[in-house]
């Protein structure tokens, strides 16, 4: 697979015990790789159209406006299936190290050079 020519952009904003973490993601066909959280959040999908697979499963297709419910340490990976996706994933900020929510497996991408 070929590293997308315009990589995903986000902003983080932790307020009221949320932490929201906000992607735009510029090209259709972008994959975001397979990863587990310890903890269950939710994902919004606010624009575009993106493709769900819950491990080896393929969830669906979604179109915004959807919200999206992640168990605990459920691997997830999204395809955007149009350009100038916008999700935000939404987590308990109790449940953030830092900046960043706990991540129970993560499973990266092999990008060709």
């Amino acid at each position: 697979m070929k590293c997308a020519p315009h990589q995903p952009e986000g902003s983080l904003v932790i307020y009221a015990g949320i932490y929201a973490k906000t992607w735009h993601v510029a090209d259709a066909g972008t994959m975001l790789p397979q990863h587990a959280h310890t903890w269950p959040h939710l994902t919004l999908l606010m624009r575009g159209a993106i493709r769900l697979w819950r491990g080896d499963d393929l969830d669906g297709d979604y179109h915004a406006p959807a919200t999206l419910k992640i168990p605990a340490q459920e691997l997830h990976a999204f395809l955007t299936l149009t350009d100038n996706v916008v999700l935000a994933c939404v987590h308990n900020a109790d449940h953030v190290d830092g900046d960043t929510p706990e991540i129970h497996a993560r499973h990266d991408l092999e990008l060709e050079d």
